[in-house]
C-alpha cells in the first residue's frame, strides 16, 4: 500500500502544480477584459516564453529581453487608467521591439546555417536559380532600372503593413474588426519571428557574398539605400539570416485574405501589390522562392486560426467572404 500512496500523493502533486499554474494564469488573463487583448497576450507570453528558452538550451544564455517586453505588453493592456484607443495599438510597438529583440537569439546559433540545400533544390526544380534568372533578365549592368525604385518602395512598405490594415479597418469597419486583425497580424509575425531562430536560413544575396551562388546582387535593397540613409534602410535588420518564411509574402497575402473577408470581392485589387511584393523579393535576392511558399502558407494559417477558429463571427460589421458591404 505504501508504493500505491506514495504513487497517489506524486499524481495529486503533480495535479495541484498543474491547477496551481492554470489558475494563476487564469487570474493574470481575467485582469485583460478585451477577448482580442488576452489572445494577443497569449500568443506574445508563448512567442516570449520560448525565446527566453532558446539560447539556454543552446548554452549560449542571453538576457530574457523577450519576458522584459511582454510584462510591459501585459502592464499596458491591463492599465484601467489607460484609454483603449492607445492600448489597442501596443502590440505595434510590442512586435517592433521583439523584431529588434531578435539579435539577442540570432547570435545563439552555433549549428552553422540552412541555405545550400535550398539552392541545390531550387535549381534542380527550376534548371536554374529564380534570383538569378530574373536579374539576368531584368537587372541592367550598370545603376537601376526605373521599376527597381518602386520595388524599392514596395519592399520598404511592409513595416507599415502591421500599422496600416488594423488602421484601415478600425476607420472602415469598427474597433472590433481592428482588433481582430491586430491578433492575426501578432500571430503570423511572432510565428515568423520564431522560426527565424528555430530554422536560420541565408537569403540569396549573402549566399553571393559567401560564395554559394553568383551573380545575385541585392537589387531592391540598394536601389532604396541610393534615396534613404544607410540608418533608414538598414534599421530593420536584426536578423540577415531570416529568410524563412518570407514575411514580405505572408503579411502582405493575410492582408488580402482580410480584405476579402472584411470587404468582399471589392477588395480584389488588393493582390497586385501582394503579387508585386512576392515578385520583388525573389528578384531582389532577398528571399528563395520556396520562402515566399512558405509565407504564403504562414498567412494562411494565420487567417484560419484567427477568423475561422479563435473569432468565426463579424465583429463591426464585417462581412464574410464575398459578401456585400452595407
Amino acid at each position: 500500500m505504501a508504493p500505491l500512496a506514495l504513487s497517489q500523493n506524486r499524481t495529486d502533486s503533480s495535479a495541484g502544480a498543474s491547477g496551481w499554474v492554470f489558475d494563476l494564469k487564469g487570474k493574470l488573463l481575467e485582469a485583460v477584459a478585451d477577448r482580442y487583448y488576452r489572445a494577443i497576450l497569449v500568443i506574445c507570453g508563448a512567442y516570449s516564453v520560448a525565446a527566453a528558452l532558446i539560447p539556454f538550451m543552446r548554452l549560449v544564455p542571453r538576457w530574457p529581453a523577450q519576458l522584459a517586453i511582454f510584462a510591459l505588453l501585459y502592464a499596458g493592456l491591463r492599465a484601467r487608467a489607460i484609454p483603449d484607443w492607445a492600448r489597442r495599438w501596443f502590440y505595434y510597438a510590442m512586435l517592433t521591439v521583439s523584431y529588434q529583440a531578435l539579435r539577442l537569439l540570432v547570435s545563439t546559433c552555433s549549428d552553422g546555417f540552412h541555405g545550400a540545400g535550398i539552392i541545390a533544390m531550387e535549381q534542380r526544380f527550376f534548371g536554374t536559380l529564380p534570383t538569378v534568372w530574373l536579374q539576368g533578365a531584368l537587372h541592367p549592368t550598370h545603376g537601376f532600372a526605373w521599376y527597381d525604385y518602386i520595388f524599392a518602395v514596395l519592399h520598404a512598405s511592409l513595416f507599415a503593413f502591421p500599422f496600416l490594415l488594423p488602421g484601415f479597418l478600425l476607420w472602415r469597419r469598427g474597433v472590433d474588426s481592428m482588433k481582430r486583425a491586430s491578433v492575426a497580424v501578432v500571430l503570423i509575425s511572432l510565428a515568423g519571428y520564431l522560426t527565424y531562430v528555430l530554422f536560420p536560413l541565408t537569403p540569396p544575396w549573402m549566399a553571393e557574398l559567401e560564395g554559394d551562388i553568383h551573380h545575385a546582387e541585392r537589387v531592391v535593397y540598394l536601389a532604396l539605400s541610393s534615396f534613404t540613409s544607410d540608418w533608414l534602410s538598414g534599421a530593420f535588420q536584426p536578423s540577415p539570416r531570416g529568410a524563412m518564411p518570407s514575411l514580405h509574402a505572408g503579411l502582405p497575402f493575410m492582408t488580402l485574405l482580410v480584405s476579402l473577408h472584411e470587404f468582399g470581392r471589392r477588395a480584389w485589387w488588393v493582390a497586385l501589390p501582394v503579387a508585386a511584393l512576392c515578385f520583388e523579393i525573389v528578384y531582389g535576392a532577398e528571399h528563395y522562392v520556396v520562402d515566399v511558399v512558405a509565407g504564403l502558407a504562414y498567412g494562411l494559417a494565420a487567417y484560419l486560426i484567427v477568423y475561422r477558429k479563435l473569432f468565426p463571427d463579424a465583429p463591426g460589421g464585417g462581412a464574410p467572404a464575398g459578401g456585400k458591404v452595407g
